[in-house]
């Protein structure tokens, strides 16, 4: 099946309607967003290529639109200390969402511009929806396992139902990638200078993209919010009386001088520091917070302020930690100096998410010439420990492809190299650190190729990052009975393979008994084993 209709269907299924059928407010997958996602839904045939969608650019502007203010609509109906769960004549806005589409508009002109920026430059509008369908989908299936894990992991329980889990999730998957012009306008403005640099000695083209005055004091405030933390006060007398939060921000009705919880904002040196190299890098991850918070009223309502006389009640700190966890994420999938502990947090999600959708975009080239390269992309699966006493859960992610013969082993050597490029990234953010002693998951990454040569070479690669021990990335080569087929992959393509990583690779063959065989006679191969090292 086509997999953006496959990935529509988890958001159609009877158990994912389930999930949220006590959701009768505005949310992502209520029965408005689930009509325009059965419209796109049946537009799209299970035999159609994974660019199809792309006609669709239209359904999905809308969609996205209304995913969002949905969103934004129902974290402000479950926000306590508004008016509305308590007066249905009163209902949610989500204010500033004409201003972001009025971006979003503009950032799909600057798409158009960038696909003739590079030869490797991919879509980033049809990719965001897709990331959010990827993320829906593994959270709801197995009975919605992952939404139930889903948490903003701090010492003391950040409460949070499904709907609110949702649209936080909507949120981040739909905006995550909106600074992505401006980090590559550097490049841009880089070919720039090059190009007129052969007629003009040192042009004068500036390729500063900083932030001053006033600019960067907001920026700065936006920084420091999602870099803080909140820290348990005490408790102190409520003078008002009548209705309050407990400390999980639920409801208790008391009168005056009951106790009440309070916090105070602390500032976390180390994000603010990794966010703010990242700001200084002009990644798109912190930009894309920078923009959202500045459009969106919904940000711009956020409390934050990290005197010591400055308190907040339980429902202050719950809805401070939705806000900064929706743009740490964000921050987070371009900043790799951020590492990551727990498997069901938002971040940790947006990463899998984001990533499995790395492969299935079209490059510029391909536009003119097809690649012939056919990818698939295979499953998340999510393994969720029941011992709570020893907890170890694992996540899981398959991806294939097939490479035609004629493209030659080079796009084999060229496809291993990025994926040891990834697999670095994955070991430097699931890397230990302070107190991941505490990390709560291993990480499994096989991405099979084929080389479709008849009779085909199959490869598999296998990157682990256990949560106890050291991270290994292994190759796989299950050879055929032809001589010359099976050289390909010999000692040639492996010197070649090690040259370009600047280290040995380390390959082996064995025969069909299982012993090792001789690396000079490539009749008796039937498999193959190599390790590719995971340091700098």
């Amino acid at each position: 099946m086509n997999e953006d209709k496959s990935m529509m269907s988890s958001c159609l299924s009877q158990e994912t309607k389930q999930l949220f059928d006590a959701f009768t407010f505005d949310h992502p997958l209520d029965t408005e967003v689930i009509e325009l996602i059965y419209e796109l839904h049946d537009s799209i045939r299970d035999d159609d290529d994974d660019y199809e969608i792309f006609r669709y650019s239209h359904n999905i502007d809308n969609l996205w639109f209304l995913l969002i203010s949905k969103s934004i609509k129902c974290l402000r109906y479950y926000d306590k200390r508004e008016p509305f769960m308590k007066n249905d004549g009163k209902k949610p806005k989500a204010y500033g969402m004409d201003d972001l589409n009025e971006y979003y508009k503009k950032y799909k002109k600057f798409e158009n511009m960038l696909y003739g920026s590079g030869q490797y430059y991919r879509d980033h509008v049809i990719h965001v929806f897709r990331t959010w369908l990827s993320g829906i989908e593994c959270m709801v299936k197995n009975n919605g396992a992952f939404l139930k894990l889903v948490a903003i992991r701090e010492k003391e329980t950040v409460e949070l139902n499904y709907a609110e889990v949702l649209c936080i999730w909507t949120i981040i998957a739909l905006t995550h990638d909106l600074g992505y012009p401006l980090e590559k306008a550097k490049d841009i403005i880089g070919a720039t200078r090059s190009m007129v640099s052969t007629f003009v000695t040192n042009p004068d083209i500036s390729m500063d993209l900083s932030f001053h005055g006033v600019q960067n004091y907001m920026n700065d405030f936006i920084v420091r919010l999602m870099s803080s933390k909140m820290v348990y006060s005490g408790t102190e007398t409520d003078d008002n009386g009548g209705e309050k939060t407990d400390d999980n921000g639920g409801e208790k009705t008391g009168d005056n001088g009951d106790e009440i919880k309070k916090y105070v904002a602390r500032l976390q040196p180390k994000y603010y520091f990794k966010f703010q190299k990242s700001l200084e890098k002009t990644e798109h991850g912190i930009i894309s917070t920078l923009i959202i918070y500045k459009l969106l009223t919904y940000f711009l309502e956020s409390d934050y302020n990290i005197n010591e006389d400055y308190k907040f009640d339980p429902e202050d700190r719950r809805q401070f930690y939705i806000r900064r966890e929706i743009l740490r994420a964000i921050a987070s999938h371009t900043c790799a100096d951020v590492y990551h502990m727990y498997m069901g947090s938002f971040a940790f999600l947006l990463i899998i998410a984001d990533n499995t959708q790395e492969w299935g975009r079209k490059y510029i080239s391909e536009l003119y010439i097809p690649s012939g390269i056919e990818y698939e992309p295979g499953e998340t699966i999510f393994n969720i420990s029941p011992d709570l006493t020893h907890i170890s859960h694992k996540c899981e992610v398959s991806e294939s492809v097939r490479i035609p013969e004629k493209k030659g082993s080079n796009s084999v050597e060229k496809l291993l190299l990025q994926l040891r490029d990834q697999a670095m990234y994955y070991v430097i953010i699931f890397r230990d650190g302070q107190d991941t002693i505490k990390r709560d998951f291993s990480f499994l990454r096989e991405f099979s190729i084929v080389y479709d040569s008849a009779p085909n070479i199959r490869l598999k690669i296998s990157l682990t990052i256990p949560n106890d021990s050291a991270s290994t990335l292994k190759g796989e080569i299950e050879y055929s009975g032809n001589q010359a087929k099976n050289q390909v992959f010999g000692e040639d393509f492996f010197k070649g393979l090690s040259g370009q990583l600047n280290f040995d690779v380390n390959w082996k063959v064995f025969d069909a008994s299982n012993n090792e065989a001789d690396k000079w006679q490539a009749d008796t191969w039937r498999k193959g084993e190599f390790f590719m090292g995971l340091t700098n």
